[in-house]
């Protein structure tokens, strides 16, 4: 779907798509086109309209481009990649295509792309940067993108934070469900955030560039958090599996101490003094009870019961 806006003293306007040839014979003309999932007819209008390279619409519609820039005749063409949190700790990133012309910038997403091109966004800070010019609206367009990774990292250092608080009481496998989680959703946004540094550093965004500096300080600041986390996790479930070994070791214990002396008293021997005794019996059995009781009371004050 193809939306084309100007700017005008009141914001935005959107644009008819009869009036764009008219607008784009203009000097002054500053239109900003977003292509959400476009179609084939919509790309045609980008290569007969915008003179387009065939090469840029390959790269738009395969949508597997690393974070690059690229110089053409008319245009500049830029990919960065947002990223998207599909469900809980599946960051993913997204392609995001950019072509800045003189008069004139297009933006290409397949799918919606929450807290970059919505409706706070359209009456705060993109208006004012397109009355300024398509390359301030660039620049905002790649600012908005930076600045959408902190609150992801901001929530991966939480939930990381009360993770470890959990772990560090017990280790359960929906936990190290989600360390893994959260270990894949780092790669991703490694992978997206790593290569957009040069691109970011040939436009000479400075400030873009220092955050996305910051932001890989603090992937590896997080990644180290982690990986404490993941080592806490089966120190935990390794304790715990001590815990349980003991327990099971001292009440092993007790009741071979049981099993031995009835063991004894059912051995078929003719000649067992304690068999014609008259109270062999209740002697076994308080013999077995008071051992019993020592190994148990011995084992809970060591804490292994």
């Amino acid at each position: 779907m193809l939306t084309v806006r100007r700017s005008t003293t009141n914001g935005l306007e959107e644009v008819s798509r009869d009036s764009i040839p008219d607008l784009l014979r203009r000097s002054d003309a500053k239109l900003w086109f977003h292509f959400d999932a476009p179609t084939d007819e919509e790309l045609r209008f980008l290569e007969e309209e915008l003179k387009i390279h065939h090469l840029t619409l390959e790269d738009i519609v395969q949508q597997n481009q690393r974070p690059k820039i690229e110089s053409f005749e008319d245009y500049v063409y830029m990919a960065i990649h947002p990223l998207l949190c599909k469900k809980k700790w599946q960051i993913e990133p997204s392609e995001l295509d950019l072509l800045l012309g003189r008069c004139w910038i297009v933006s290409v997403h397949y799918g919606p792309l929450p807290g970059l091109i919505e409706t706070s966004q359209l009456h705060e800070r993109i208006p004012p940067a397109l009355r300024r010019g398509t390359d301030f609206l660039l620049y905002t367009l790649v600012d908005l993108v930076v600045d959408s990774y902190f609150p992801l990292l901001d929530d991966i250092e939480d939930e990381i934070d009360s993770l470890e608080d959990r772990l560090l009481k017990q280790a359960r496998n929906e936990d190290m469900n989600r360390l893994l989680a959260l270990k894949r959703s780092l790669v991703h946004i490694r992978r997206a955030i790593s290569p957009q540094r040069e691109v970011f550093n040939q436009l000479y965004f400075r400030d873009v560039y220092d955050h996305l500096i910051r932001i890989t300080e603090e992937l590896d600041s997080i990644r180290d958090i982690l990986s404490g986390a993941l080592e806490i996790h089966l120190a935990s479930a390794s304790n715990q599996l001590n815990v349980t070994m003991k327990r099971l070791t001292a009440w092993g214990t007790i009741f071979v101490v049981v099993t031995a002396i009835a063991g004894i008293y059912g051995m078929n021997f003719k000649f067992m003094p304690e068999l014609e005794w008259r109270y062999g019996y209740f002697a076994a059995m308080s013999v077995m009870a008071s051992i019993s009781l020592t190994l148990y009371f011995y084992f809970k004050k060591k804490g292994y019961l």
